[in-house]
């Protein structure tokens, strides 16, 4: 049986780091509504990957019509579950920008009250923090326990924000 607490414990030790990475994701200004941002949406995708292979996922950037997919695989125990998880990498516009009391793409964090702190940033909140938190607990999981619990699939996508049309295609193919 896995133990959770040590886990815990690491993404408590590692949270600097963690959030370096969280940072550096939100940086990218992957807005793929605007065909200005196609560059970005495909440099989000590489950065993924990146951070992907690094904890030992097989990971690649898969063209569509649109803006690229990830794909990444992990093995797990024989006989393990295998879990899939979804996130996109892509954020929505910035208008009007003059409503952002700092650079939308310049992430921080803020205290908006004693003991409460939120993440400021595009894209903090919807969607690359969530696929960073399960990225993260993948990597403390794996430095505590030295592999995975279960099969894993990731699938992060670079159009939620305009309708996924990529997405059933991709998938039918």
């Amino acid at each position: 049986m896995y133990a959770v607490s040590p886990v815990l414990d690491r993404l408590d030790k590692n949270l600097d780091q963690s959030l370096e990475r969280l940072f550096g994701l939100l940086r990218i200004k992957s807005i793929s509504t605007d065909p200005a941002y196609a560059a970005d949406c495909r440099k989000a995708a590489e950065w993924l990957v990146a951070e992907l292979k690094l904890i030992g996922f097989e990971a690649s950037v898969r063209d569509t019509p649109g803006h690229p997919m990830v794909v990444a695989h992990h093995d797990g125990p024989a006989g393990s579950p295998h879990v899939l998880f979804y996130g996109h990498y892509d954020v929505q516009p910035v208008d009007p920008i003059e409503l952002w009391e700092s650079d939308p793409f310049a992430p921080a964090i803020k205290e908006v009250e004693p003991d409460h702190k939120v993440i400021t940033g595009r894209g903090s909140a919807d969607d690359k923090g969530q696929l960073m938190t399960f990225v993260e607990a993948c990597r403390a999981w794996k430095q505590v326990h030295g592999n995975l619990p279960c099969r894993i699939t990731i699938l992060f996508e670079g159009e939620e924000e305009s309708g996924s049309p990529s997405l059933k295609p991709f998938l039918e193919a």
